[in-house]
């Protein structure tokens, strides 16, 4: 069975991927976490707010990695599943689709900070048995975010960080933030 958790950054994915995965390791289940080796800010998995779980990481394209360690799990999850490549969807439709009794739990983001999906999060939501999209709260307005809008220039898509690099938007801010960053850019050209 595949589980996704997805959402903005703040939105409290890990800590939900955390909690669930604790709740089997009770039950004395053969858990592993797994996050891929594009994440590099720690060894562990580490929630916003300090909760720590030990993982594997595995290179983002690395099957039989992954093979192995699923054989040897009943449980596994995978934290910044966006960062995996399409070997990790390609092997979760495999088994999620032959009737496994293993319970797959995928976390990230489903969408980068520019509002496109993100990686293989869609493809994995889209052959999942459940699927829990979570949101932060606007550091502007207090909605519901919608966005993780990058506080910072980017070249490309990924770029791995946290509060010195993203903060949680609904779309109208992250729109007036856009704007705001558009005009200075052009003023600073102007200068």
């Amino acid at each position: 069975m595949l589980e996704v958790i997805t959402g903005g950054m703040f939105a409290g994915k890990t800590e939900e991927l955390l909690r669930r995965l604790e709740r089997h390791r009770i039950a004395r289940r053969r858990v592993a976490l797994i996050k891929p080796d594009l994440d590099t800010r720690t060894t562990k998995v580490r929630t916003h707010n300090g909760k720590e779980f030990d993982s594997i990481t595995v290179g983002r394209k690395d099957r039989a990695a992954l093979e192995e360690i699923i054989n040897e799990n009943d449980v596994i999850g995978f934290d910044e599943a966006e960062f995996f490549s399409d070997e990790l969807y390609r092997l979760l439709k495999e088994l999620e689709q032959s009737g496994t009794e293993k319970i797959f739990i995928a976390c990230g983001l489903d969408m980068d900070s520019e509002g496109e999906p993100f990686g293989i999060m869609p493809a994995l939501m889209a052959i999942a048995s459940d699927v829990t999209k979570l949101h932060a709260v606007c550091e502007n307005c207090f909605v519901p975010a919608n966005i993780s809008f990058s506080v910072v220039d980017k070249k490309e898509q990924i770029l791995v960080g946290g509060k010195d690099m993203y903060k949680a938007l609904c779309w109208r801010c992250a729109a007036i933030e856009k704007r705001k960053k558009k005009e200075q850019s052009e003023q600073s050209f102007t200068v």
